[in-house]
């Protein structure tokens, strides 16, 4: 937490109402109720509200079936382009304080005991990211299959919240598919430190998020550092969910992987990170 001259301690309005937010957007979106895609009639991120499949091409497609692609998952195509175009001016709003698929992930690391959380820290996540997201791309279009469905965190997750109630998902879970993405969800979120592997690591929206963040960071809000008064203390990296913070010389942020949770912005003690434009 950030500290004020009189010794109170404050937390960031973003911060402080990140996992009601994260609550509701789960709510929202997720089985049972999954009121925002039932306007659609759909009850959850597959067919129309698909994110992830539309922009994979896949062999022997098309250009008139790839565009029916676009067509088919309309409020899915809406919903990347939303987060996007969002994130370039804002920063990743979207994957840090809205995004129902990561929210139970990150939340539900809270309840893990800290001496079994896996640290992947040390993993150089926009190396392996995007490794991941070219085989995703590449393999349906050369022909090696498709990552787009069989390993699906926007299907896998919904289908965990329905599965007390729907036979279909439950058995799911009890196939090949459904036994690695749950182990995925757990190993790469539940019991990960920070709650956030998955979606620094092997989310390919987050990765086209994360290049959003990164183009727009020199005239675009994100959280940024003052080098004057910063003490290389190390305390912001400790927190960081996404291990976006370098420590190394000197104290750096890497817009490929940070998302402005503000939790580097509550532990410092210096008032050294911000959220906001760069300096003019």
């Amino acid at each position: 937490m950030c500290t004020e001259a009189d010794g109170s301690a404050t937390v960031s309005f973003w911060s402080r109402q990140r996992a009601p937010m994260l609550i509701v957007s789960a709510i929202l979106f997720l089985p049972p109720l999954a009121a925002i895609v039932q306007l659609t009639g759909d009850t959850n991120f597959c067919g129309r509200w698909c994110p992830r499949m539309f922009f994979a091409w896949r062999e022997g497609t098309t250009m008139a079936a790839f565009l029916m692609g676009f067509v088919r998952a309309y409020m899915g195509v809406a919903l990347v382009a939303a987060i996007l175009v969002t994130t370039f001016a804002f920063g990743r709003h979207w994957c840090s304080h809205l995004c129902p698929v990561a929210s139970p992930l990150e939340l539900g690391s809270r309840l893990i005991p800290r001496g079994l959380k896996l640290d992947f820290s040390s993993t150089p996540a926009p190396s392996f990211r995007y490794a991941y997201l070219a085989v995703y791309l590449i393999a349906p279009a050369i022909g090696l299959g498709s990552l787009c469905c069989n390993y699906c965190n926007f299907a896998a997750v919904p289908r965990l919240f329905a599965a007390p109630f729907s036979e279909g998902d439950l058995i799911y879970f009890l196939r090949f598919q459904g036994v690695i993405n749950l182990g995925l969800l757990l190993f790469l979120g539940i019991f990960a430190k920070g709650g956030r592997a998955y979606c620094n690591l092997l989310c390919p929206v987050g990765a086209l998020d994360a290049i959003a963040n990164r183009l727009g960071a020199s005239f675009g809000r994100r959280i940024r550092i003052d080098h004057d008064a910063c003490t290389n203390c190390g305390d912001c990296a400790k927190v960081c969910p996404t291990w976006a913070i370098d420590t190394t010389d000197r104290t750096t942020i890497d817009q490929l992987s940070c998302m402005p949770c503000r939790q580097c912005q509550d532990v410092c003690q210096h008032k050294a990170i911000s959220y906001g434009k760069p300096a003019a």
